[in-house]
């Protein structure tokens, strides 16, 4: 785990870790997208990037009591898993100057941070059960059902309508994934 190998010493430290790391998460998202709402062409694209900011301050605010009821302050953790990805979701501005292509850009960059985010809260649920903390974990479902649902819209919405218009073909075969 390198540098932050040295704190964690217990599944508890390890819980706490991926907590901070999911609010820098979700801080970094409210921070990101608005620039990307301003960015996308796509009203229906516009307005799942809207809904994932009008459900952040919920998501943040469910994180922190999780850290309050493990009588923890909540703290947000870098993490550079999340940092590449929203790198790569701030960069595409630049690249693409066709509004159909960037659309369909802007949506695989928030899938992927929907696919990162789901991932995270599983796990965190999954570890506050193992600490015996149900209660907790029952906290952060809406947060991961929440991401669960976005990816699965957004993948939606490319699969039938930004790709599409983005150039590509909707009766080539679809790739396993």
């Amino acid at each position: 785990m390198g540098l932050l190998s040295r704190d964690i010493k217990s599944l508890g430290d390890l819980l706490v870790q991926g907590l901070g790391e999911a609010l820098y998460a979700e801080r970094r998202c409210a921070r990101v997208l608005p620039s990307l709402v301003a960015k996308a062409s796509d009203p229906q694209l516009k307005s799942e990037l809207n809904a994932i900011l009008t459900a952040n301050p919920a998501c943040v605010g469910r994180l922190e009591s999780v850290f309050r009821l493990l009588a923890r302050a909540p703290k947000a953790a870098e993490s550079p898993a999340i940092d590449g990805l929203f790198i790569g979701a701030e960069e595409i501005n630049g690249e693409i100057d066709d509004p159909h292509v960037l659309d369909a850009a802007i949506a695989a960059a928030i899938q992927d941070v929907a696919v990162f985010k789901t991932a995270r809260y599983a796990t965190l649920i999954s570890w506050l059960q193992q600490i015996g903390r149900p209660d907790a974990a029952q906290v952060l479902q809406p947060n991961q059902a929440g991401c669960r649902r976005l990816a699965d819209a957004l993948c939606l919405l490319a699969e039938r309508q930004l790709t599409p218009r983005a150039g590509g073909h909707p009766s080539a075969p679809r790739l396993a994934g």
